[in-house]
């Protein structure tokens, strides 16, 4: 029987069962030599990434010589890679990406799909992340590391960057008060805590507001804390807008929830609001209060 091609055919098959017998007699070492289990998986998995790219290199060669039109063979193999190192590719160019169109980098915190984290490392396949937030509340640090492909940049994927370009970000405290309260004197307080607590920083991002500006279309908006009332079925709701830091939203909103509940404490002229109920004992019978603090207390009473 003539075997068509027989160095090419013969040393596949020849190269295939080296690599199968190969590995077989490595696992079975790496198994006795290592107590470690994730040691044995690392070197076993070397050994066996090492050993499959000989084998490929060797049988591409093998076939190589036998064929006289080698542009069109390296064309298909060329392809052929092209293909099966797609994500890889990809990746890479994504690096290069992140480096030529600042996406972010090393100290930026973002979000890509649904992971957010401070990054850490971008190298040329993954980007690394320290992981905010998930289960901590105030976008704070789980300590988990999330690693993903840099490919992720050229999908349906939107980037978020807090910290790029513009270092700060709006956040929102609400404070409800009950009807009878003095909206203007708690609206005072609400300003004039936040007003504190952004004074050191205000002159900085009103800097950056004006560096983005001079490269980008930025609309117009107020830096300084904002006030917004809301009228509900149950109080009245002062919306607390004001700029921080995303890394110390926390300890941001911590602070000034501190220093309202001070100061509203001791006044006769502002009440915080709730679902609660006030009950009066007169003699042996419960009696509701008069002034109910919601609109199931108005509708039972």
């Amino acid at each position: 029987m003539k075997i068509p091609y027989p160095v090419g055919t013969i040393g596949t098959a020849i190269t295939i069962a080296a690599w199968v017998l190969s590995n077989f007699a490595a696992n079975r070492l790496f198994r006795a030599t290592f107590k470690d289990r994730r040691r044995e998986y690392q070197y076993r998995n070397a050994f066996n990434t090492v050993v499959a790219v000989a084998a490929v290199v060797i049988i591409v060669l093998l076939w190589a010589r036998l064929l006289q039109q080698r542009g069109t063979f390296l064309g298909l193999i060329g392809a052929g890679l092209t293909v099966a190192l797609k994500e890889p590719l990809l990746a890479i160019a994504g690096r290069l990406s992140i480096l030529v169109g600042g996406f972010y980098s090393v100290g930026d915190r973002v979000q890509v799909e649904k992971i957010t984290g401070d990054v850490m490392d971008v190298g040329f396949l993954y980007t690394r992340m320290m992981e905010v937030g998930n289960w901590i509340g105030g976008d704070q640090a789980t300590g988990r590391i999330v690693q993903f492909s840099n490919s992720k940049l050229f999908g349906d994927n939107a980037v978020y960057n807090y910290t790029r370009t513009f270092s700060y970000i709006w956040d929102e405290i609400k404070l409800p008060i009950t009807y009878a309260s003095d909206m203007k004197a708690a609206t005072e307080i609400l300003l004039d805590v936040a007003g504190k607590y952004s004074e050191n920083f205000m002159q900085g991002a009103q800097e950056e507001v004006e560096r983005m500006q001079r490269y980008f279309l930025v609309p117009t908006f107020e830096l300084k804390p904002q006030v917004y009332v809301e009228i509900t079925s149950n109080w009245v709701e002062l919306k607390l807008r004001y700029l921080v830091n995303p890394r110390k939203r926390r300890p941001a909103r911590s602070f000034i929830f501190a220093q309202v509940f001070e100061r509203v404490q001791g006044r006769q002229d502002i009440m915080i609001a709730s679902e609660t109920m006030d009950l009066a004992i007169h003699g042996s019978q419960p009696v509701t209060s008069t002034q109910p603090r919601n609109k199931k207390q108005r509708d039972a009473a």
